[in-house]
């Protein structure tokens, strides 16, 4: 072990940039094309907290001479869960109530309009991305969830006891799988699905 590695000169030296800021975010909804659903810049303005996902990666057991031997298995995505600031024209609730009742709508079993399939073509999923930011507003690193689509408008609570709140509520979207496209400045990346990757350089 080395000597100096308990020293603040060693911490400081490789923490330079005094660490990323969970505060400094950007969230954008990419390729949304259903009818009357509009998520544009003041979504990604008011949308109070966001997430960077977990990367999860299953495991087979396979039992061999008495012994446990573990083998990599099935690539699974967590959903994404985003709060919002709620203000007093509904706006962005709105648009996500209006947005999950195009895909079931509420009285009827017919009707719903479920198009998942690549932007540009009315479809019921899009590409969220969430961006990491630095402290002189570049962009560090950016995830893009693919075929994401609501599932969960969760309750805004009201009470008597609230007057000195601002109503908020999550969303939780489903999506198919997430790569990151895109890194600047000394982060490290991208980290391309391969069919995107082979695209990209041929």
């Amino acid at each position: 072990m080395p000597q100096n590695v308990y020293k603040i000169d060693q911490f400081v030296t490789n923490f330079t940039a005094a660490g990323a800021r969970p505060s400094l975010y950007h969230v954008q909804f990419d390729g949304l094309e259903v009818p009357d659903v509009t998520l544009g810049e003041e979504a990604g303005i008011l949308c109070k907290n966001a997430q960077l996902p977990a990367s999860n990666l299953g495991q087979i057991p396979v039992n061999f001479l008495g012994r446990q031997i573990k083998l990599p298995g099935t690539r699974t995505y967590e959903d994404l869960s985003l709060t919002f600031y709620n203000d007093e024209n509904f706006k962005i609730r709105h648009n996500i109530e209006k947005w999950m009742h195009s895909i079931g709508k509420f009285q009827s079993a017919f009707g719903n309009k479920v198009r998942i399939g690549k932007e540009g073509t009315s479809a019921s999923s899009c590409t969220i991305k969430v961006s990491q930011l630095s402290k002189d507003n570049t962009t560090l690193r950016t995830y893009q969830f693919h075929y994401a689509f609501p599932t969960i408008a969760a309750a805004i609570d009201l009470g008597y006891d609230q007057a000195d709140a601002i109503e908020e509520f999550a969303v939780t979207f489903a999506y198919s799988y997430f790569d990151i496209p895109e890194a600047t400045g000394d982060a490290v990346g991208p980290i391309l699905a391969s069919d995107e990757k082979a695209s990209s350089t041929g």
